[in-house]
């Protein structure tokens, strides 16, 4: 409890400090351009092929979220600085890995991440930073940054540097952990070294409201719905996959499921698509509950509260959570694509689990994996 109120403290003395600034901000212009799309690579993202000693190696795993483009109004800018507004120190995303290499796939849900801050003033980096919460330097403490007034560019990049070559699975998308506060961040400067820095105010975008902090992902005062973010890689394959839900149904009957009849919850059909003739082909699939324990259906579908285990069928087939297992009998005979139709359904067993639940709406979130096999 008292380490939470130092941290509360902290924060409340960073935001004074950018109130304090925030009077004197004629120096400077700024906007934050963030990613419409973001996209795991590995290596550095390709708006900075070319540009050097920018501290992300080609093992990295890296996404970028946004671009801060700081120009001065008249012709320097020394000591540039980011406040990072409750940022956690530990970020995390999650989703499927290889372990060992193919074909040893597990769903980790605490793969570490952190945001790195690239300056890049005509071309060159002035400095390349891990953001963490607090104060962070951009540039170097003395001596003009802008000569000329040319403008200070901040690339924001999500970088995992752990993992390694062919850790993360193509065709995958990878999502921050709900316990990871990507927070917001301000800017601040100064046109001379005898002066104090001052806040500068980001619009967000391009648009016409300027502020004195900006997200890193999402948008400004507004609940943040942080993306999924998918690392599409490198496939050796030319035929492709697609997983479509032809049918999904939202409730089920919980008596008839302890009865020991399967309720059907979805219709899956995989295709095949662009392949040769007259050729089986098949992928394996694994489903992951939103509880790591196991399938679990939750009050509300919040794994904090009451809940209770239940079985997951893929046709006739009992699927295990987080467990690959094959799907094949794709036959294209004489044509280039082919598609296979199964029902998912759920059975239920009776248990204290299930008598003592309290009334209300159960449910659970089911994350589905498709990992190409070759031809069979």
């Amino acid at each position: 409890m008292k380490r939470q109120k130092i941290l509360s403290l902290l924060l409340f003395s960073l935001f004074c400090i950018a109130s304090l600034y925030a009077s004197n901000t004629s120096s400077y212009t700024a906007n934050y351009q963030q990613e419409p799309f973001i996209q795991f690579v590995y290596g550095i993202p390709p708006v900075l092929d070319g540009v050097s000693n920018t501290g992300i190696e080609d093992s990295y795993f890296t996404a970028l979220l946004g671009v801060v483009t700081v120009t001065p109004n008249g012709n320097q800018t020394f000591q540039p600085e980011m406040f990072s507004l409750g940022l956690e120190s530990n970020l995390y995303i999650e989703g499927y890995t290889y372990v060992g290499g193919w074909p040893n796939v597990q769903y980790n849900n605490a793969i570490p991440v952190h945001i790195r801050a690239i300056t890049v003033i005509s071309g060159n980096v002035e400095q390349s930073v891990i953001v963490s919460p607090g104060e962070i330097p951009l540039g170097p403490a003395n001596g003009n940054v802008t000569p000329g007034g040319a403008s200070m560019l901040i690339y924001l990049v999500l970088e995992n540097s752990t993992g390694g070559p062919s850790y993360f699975i193509p065709g995958t998308s990878y999502r921050l952990t709900d316990g990871s506060n990507v927070g917001f961040f301000s800017v601040s400067a100064t046109v001379s070294q005898n002066k104090p820095n001052e806040i500068i105010p980001i619009t967000l975008n391009g648009g016409t409201t300027m502020d004195d902090d900006a997200p890193f992902i999402g948008e400004t005062g507004e609940p943040t719905t942080i993306p999924d973010i998918p690392y599409e890689g490198d496939f050796e394959f030319e035929y492709y996959f697609e997983l479509t839900i032809l049918e999904r149904f939202e409730n089920f009957d919980l008596q008839t499921a302890l009865m020991g009849i399967p309720q059907v919850i979805a219709r899956l059909q995989l295709q095949v698509i662009l392949a040769a003739q007259n050729t089986e082909y098949g992928v394996e699939i694994a489903f992951s509950s939103s509880d790591p324990t196991g399938f679990t259906l939750h009050l509300n579908g919040d794994i904090s509260e009451h809940g209770f285990p239940y079985r997951l069928f893929l046709g006739n087939t009992e699927i295990s959570n987080n467990v690959l297992m094959v799907w094949d009998q794709l036959y294209t005979q004489n044509d280039d694509n082919a598609s296979v139709t199964k029902d998912v359904s759920v059975l239920v067993e009776s248990s204290s689990l299930v008598e003592n639940a309290p009334q209300g709406f159960y449910k659970d979130t089911v994350t589905v994996l498709i990992v190409p096999l070759d031809t069979m």
